[in-house]
């Protein structure tokens, strides 16, 4: 009971931190209620698809739908990286809204195809609109315990989204039409973009620096030249674009556990992709549940996801992100073997319950451990590589399920899919142990914190250089660097104290928490003054190329710089 207290204190904790916060709060709020539309859509879909043709027109949608969302995401979400976030998701949400009231008014009179195409370009769409909302979030926050708060919080609203949308649409398609839900849906698209309309982020992601341009040419009629000049600027451009449109790409292939870590998740949503069509299947020929069968068994999965919620808040404190995103994982494929063995309408919710409780405990680590290992800059980019990446899996899934079905059957299809994706797991578990312990808070990361030409980073900038620091001890008396000498360190006083001298003046003596070194490295220029321990003193060293790519590579870092550079001349 003391166990289940504690976990309950812990979810309460967690919940109270978003909702207190204004713009957490209506992001969240967004999120959940276009969410709801969301779920109720694709059960009105799905049942209107296998209605057409049956589970093979079913999964053809489901394929073609998922490869051109995974085409479309990287382009989408370089637009994330460059433009405003919140404005991205605002016209995001509009777009939709009316595309669905569109569809909703011809799909009685038109081509099934028709109806197809308009359904698969408003999911296309829509695929900014998670990039944006996850890229914006590390803004928010100031610790990783409230980052993790923050997408526990957004993985128990979408586990909601998940009972309440499919039990709507079943309701719904019980008494009205699929055109209803289709409205209903865009309703809830209005209600999101109203919501993100009042977000005003308390700390703005860094703008670019500004690119020199040329100096302007001479009055006077274009030359030839300038013409040619322009047009290359404007295949640059084009090129520009595709390049850092394949940067999210290129960041994750570099770093061996966002790799590790992003195969997992097209383990995971392989699975998720094959659910489009053996849950449909599931509620028509294995337990005779018919079309509302299908939202009751997809509301089992919002149940589960539910109770799944609660426990990844319970555990947001303990940090074992990469652990819990594991078990995460075997729990979204090891339950479909249950259906092999006992094929009922009691297992079938079961596994839903199973399914759903897994996923929030893949979302939420997930989420968190791209944020805590990816620079702002580059946030959308790496989540949309990663709705590429999972996305395609979807598909992958949606199609491969059909053929199983065709082989060996649904049961031990969903048996053999769910066997496959646990042993991938097994191998991974003890590099995820190794990630849990590089992500606890770096041991320099107060001193880093206590820099005001550092205050303007984010969480995942100041730990990086906090794990970049090296420790100097120098002994009373000893020079740490001379007058004229190269700069290479930025240091911080981590304990005893220094003097500053010019000329041989005395200009000030700094003290543990005081930070040295930077005019030299900033300017370009030799050392300014002599710096001299007055007593056993120990220093933290950060090498010339992190501080500059941390301090240049932000507008308020080098405003702050530059602050700090113009006090210390003038009092020098």
């Amino acid at each position: 009971m003391s166990v289940l207290g504690q976990a309950v204190r812990e979810s309460s904790t967690a919940v109270r931190t978003v909702f207190g916060n204004r713009n957490l709060r209506r992001i969240m709020l967004a999120f959940g209620g276009s969410l709801i539309g969301d779920w109720a859509y694709a059960t009105a879909i799905s049942v209107w698809a296998y209605s057409v043709g049956g589970a093979k027109v079913l999964a053809v949608w489901a394929v073609v739908r998922f490869i051109l969302m995974a085409v479309c995401t990287p382009f989408a979400s370089t637009f994330v990286d460059r433009y405003s976030r919140k404005g991205i998701m605002i016209g995001v949400d509009l777009a939709r809204c009316v595309l669905l009231l569109v569809i909703a008014a011809i799909m009685a009179t038109v081509d099934p195809l028709v109806v197809f195409v308009l359904a698969g370009l408003a999911s296309v769409l829509g695929t900014p609109f998670r990039p944006a909302q996850r890229a914006m979030m590390p803004s928010l926050v100031s610790r990783p315990e409230e980052l993790t708060a923050v997408n526990g919080t957004s993985s128990t609203l979408e586990s909601l989204a998940f009972f309440v949308g499919p039990a709507l649409a079943a309701g719904l398609l019980a008494s009205t039409s699929v055109e209803v839900v289709l409205v209903f849906d865009a309703a809830t698209f209005l209600w999101s973009a109203a919501l993100v309309y009042g977000v005003h982020p308390l700390a703005a992601a860094a703008e670019p620096a500004a690119v020199p341009q040329a100096a302007e040419a001479g009055a006077g009629a274009a030359t030839e030249a300038e013409s040619a000049s322009e047009a290359a600027a404007e295949d640059s451009k084009r090129f520009a674009f595709l390049r850092e449109t394949g940067e999210g790409f290129t960041y994750i292939w570099r770093n061996r556990d966002l790799r590790v870590l992003i195969a997992l998740t097209c383990a995971q949503t392989l699975v998720a992709g094959a659910s489009a069509v053996f849950v449909v299947s599931m509620a028509f020929d294995l337990v005779d549940l018919g079309p509302p069968g299908v939202g009751f068994l997809d509301s089992m999965l919002g149940v589960g996801a539910l109770v799944g919620g609660f426990v990844a808040l319970s555990r947001a404190s303990r940090q074992q992100l990469g652990l819990d995103f594991c078990v995460g994982v075997v729990l979204w494929s090891l339950p479909l073997v249950l259906v092999l063995v006992w094929p009922t309408v009691a297992v079938a919710v079961l596994v839903m319950l199973l399914l759903g409780l897994a996923n929030p405990l893949v979302d939420v680590n997930l989420d968190t451990l791209l944020q805590r290992l990816t620079p702002d800059h580059l946030l959308g980019r790496v989540f949309g590589t990663l709705d590429s990446a999972y996305i395609g899996s979807m598909a992958v899934g949606a199609g491969v399920m059909p053929v199983l079905i065709a082989l060996v059957g649904l049961q031990w299809g969903m048996a053999l899919l769910g066997l496959l994706v646990t042993a991938m797991v097994i191998p991974a578990v003890p590099r995820m142990r190794r990630l849990d312990l590089t992500l606890r808070a770096p041991e320099g990361l107060p001193l880093v914190e206590s820099v005001p030409m550092f205050a303007p980073l984010d969480r995942t900038a100041l730990e990086g250089l906090a794990r970049q620091l090296t420790r100097v001890e120098v002994a009373a008396g000893a020079v740490v660097f001379d007058e004229g000498d190269e700069g290479d360190q930025f240091f911080i006083i981590e304990s005893g104290a220094v003097q500053i001298w010019h000329d041989g003046v005395l200009l000030r003596t700094e003290y543990a928490g005081d930070y040295f070194g930077e005019i030299a490295l900033l300017r370009q220029v030799p050392r300014t003054a002599q710096v001299r321990a007055v007593e056993p003193t120990v220093l933290r060293g950060l090498g010339r190329r992190a501080f500059l790519d941390a301090v240049l590579g932000n507008v308020e870092a080098v405003t702050a710089a530059e602050t700090v550079m113009a006090r210390r001349i003038l009092a020098g």
